[in-house]
């Protein structure tokens, strides 16, 4: 997730402002649709890989990590997500999609360096 959220962070969201507004809705269902097909399921694999592990004993603060993400997207990245869908690229929704992002984006990194800093013992 760390390196899907850099490439969103750097590339995709900064690249709405350039999009045209006549077409800005479209675009952004046709992007938000596909992304989530992406996204999802390695989320849902995150989610649940953690949740094992923290059952096992092994790792409960990833597991909060993992819900803050969690809890960032559904009640600040989606708002702003509809808010960009209603009013296009110009809408200060998309500043506040991109400092929710980076929040996020911060989080999965330090999960990944966790991960990594496990998985070599």
């Amino acid at each position: 997730m760390a390196a899907v959220s850099w490439l969103i962070l750097l590339c995709t969201y900064p690249d709405f402002a350039r999009w045209q507004a006549a077409d800005f809705a479209r675009h952004h269902e046709d992007y938000t649709r596909k992304v989530g097909r992406v996204v999802g399921p390695l989320l849902l694999l995150q989610l649940g890989g953690h949740l094992w592990l923290a059952i096992a004993g092994q790792t409960w603060p990833a597991l909060a990590v993992v819900l803050a993400c969690w809890a960032l997207t559904a009640l600040w990245s989606v708002p702003c997500h509809r808010r960009l869908q209603r009013e296009g690229p110009a809408s200060p929704a998309l500043g506040s999609l991109i400092r929710s992002h980076a929040w996020r984006t911060a989080l999965w990194t330090l999960l990944a360096m966790d991960s990594i800093r496990r998985a070599a013992g």
